[in-house]
């Protein structure tokens, strides 16, 4: 019994970097794309930055799935412009 929690241990030891951003708000990635994209107007940058503004909409109108959906296609977009994903 002892071995298997220490194995359960070890692999959410291990699985939980590889999930972390799972734990970054919408607002903290909405800010990186931001920052990342300014000073840039290109069409894919701009495309960025208004759908992290609906990302951040949506999650104050509690509506975590459409926000979800929005930060990824910002980031997305923002990768396009020249910013890390």
């Amino acid at each position: 019994m002892a071995r298997l929690i220490l194995l359960l241990s070890a692999l959410l030891t291990y699985a939980l970097p590889a999930q972390a951003q799972l734990f970054v708000s919408v607002e903290e990635r909405e800010a990186k794309i931001t920052a990342e994209l300014q000073g840039n107007e290109g069409y894919h940058a701009v495309l960025a930055r208004k759908l992290a503004s609906i990302a951040t909409t949506e999650k104050g109108q509690h509506d975590l799935r459409a926000a979800k959906t929005f930060i990824n296609m910002a980031e997305d977009e923002a990768a396009k412009a020249g910013g890390a994903k």
